[in-house]
């Protein structure tokens, strides 16, 4: 949270020029990281010609940070001596006790041995004692008695948290107000989601797309509407509508690899958000081998099992590899994950039934079942789908389409 999110910046900026020009004291206003956000007022002559050198303005610079820090961990005012032994204060912008910036007041001289007394925030400097010009600056200094120096510096924390408290209280009503924005938004995309599913059901129904898949983007949608801003919300829904844009007109029962390849990276894009660095997803597919025909869906179900039952239930990061490559006179496409892995029982089960009950199929949605129903239907029996174990763990499904059914290049 910063300052210049929640105070008028032009206010605030008039409130320090009014009260340096009253008080006769120098401010500025700075964020929590001590980067000014205001322009300096009533800068004495003698600061400015200190800060000229490198070495002090650093020192300067200094001072300004633990100021604002000390004040933070005081939760009030805070007043020290400058490494030229000026007097300045911190004056501490809080919410909720939380430092978000401190207004950075002084540039006086002490008039009373308690001031005086004052200890330096940083070691004390003494080079710029030589130059005559900035000796002659210094005595310019107001002087301020402690009695002063404490009250005015009571009265800006109270000025500047007011403030700060009161406009908080609009920046909130804006923030809930922006939230239930997007809500209504999002709502109103699903809703239209929605319609557009009730209306292609039968494509749906015909390419059984997983509703283990949909419910996570979904939900993924709704976080991301509660917890962050409409640009990531926006990306999240415009992706997921270009993936229901393909499902919707991919009905052809077949599609070129390129066309699929750019649904799957669509698809990746959205498990990335749920997965981020825990999964690591290579496509290896050759350019000249993305101009054939191939079944709809069939890549990403094996794509999507992948990720769900081997990736998933798995500790720790994981990698899934897409493979295609021609051999003899077919076209060979693997999925091969690292993941938990499937037992051999399982492996022969499923791939000894040429039909599979839904106990039997662990897989819903797109699940191997239609997947062999589609590839034995379109080439023949023998082009089922070919599952084994990995001898590093995971699981590698196979699937072939003969090259002289795929259209697209010809190999001799």
């Amino acid at each position: 949270m910063n300052v210049q999110d929640i105070i008028d910046l032009d206010v605030l900026q008039k409130v320090q020029d009014s009260f340096t020009k009253a008080t006769g004291f120098a401010a500025i206003t700075v964020d929590f990281r001590g980067n000014p956000i205001t322009k300096y007022s009533n800068f004495s002559s003698f600061c400015e010609k200190i800060r000229q050198s490198p070495k002090l303005y650093d020192t300067c610079l200094k001072c300004d940070a633990f100021g604002g820090l000390e004040a933070s961990r005081r939760e009030g005012v805070f007043i020290y001596r400058c490494h030229t032994g000026l007097i300045d204060f911190a004056v501490p912008i809080l919410i909720k006790g939380r430092l978000i910036g401190s207004m950075l007041v002084g540039q006086v001289k002490a008039s009373d041995e308690e001031d005086k007394n004052l200890e330096y925030i940083t070691a004390e400097s003494f080079d710029w004692r030589e130059n005559q010009d900035i000796l002659a600056e210094l005595e310019k200094i107001p002087v301020m008695s402690h009695e002063k120096i404490s009250a005015v510096a009571d009265m800006m924390f109270h000025v500047i948290n007011s403030m700060v408290e009161k406009d908080f209280s609009q920046y909130i009503q804006e923030e809930l107000r922006a939230k239930d924005q997007q809500l209504l938004d999002q709502m109103k995309a699903q809703a239209e989601l929605e319609k557009s599913l009730l209306t292609k059901q039968n494509q749906f129904f015909r390419l059984l797309v997983n509703p283990n898949f949909l419910f996570n983007v979904i939900n993924t949608m709704s976080c991301f509407s509660i917890i962050e801003k409409a640009p990531k919300t926006q990306e999240v829904i415009l992706t997921f509508s270009d993936m229901m844009k393909y499902l919707i007109t991919s009905s052809d029962s077949l599609v070129t690899l390129e066309d699929e390849l750019s649904y799957i990276n669509l698809y990746l894009k959205l498990q990335k958000i749920r997965f981020g660095e825990r999964m690591q997803v290579t496509i290896d597919i050759p350019k000249d081998l993305r101009t054939i025909q191939i079944p709809p869906m069939i890549m990403v179900s094996l794509l999507d099992n992948a990720i769900i039952h081997g990736l998933e239930p798995k500790e720790g990061n994981g990698t899934i590899i897409v493979r295609g490559f021609a051999q003899d006179e077919d076209y060979v496409f693997e999925v091969i994950d690292d993941g938990v892995g499937m037992p051999l029982e399982k492996i022969n089960r499923l791939t000894s039934k040429a039909v599979m009950s839904d106990k039997d199929n662990q897989f819903k949605g797109i699940g191997f079942s239609h997947v062999n129903y589609s590839l034995k239907l379109l080439y023949g029996s023998e082009f089922q789908l070919q599952i084994a174990q990995n001898r590093s763990g995971g699981t590698t499904v196979r699937f072939r389409i003969p090259r002289a059914s795929s259209g697209g290049i010809s190999y001799v």
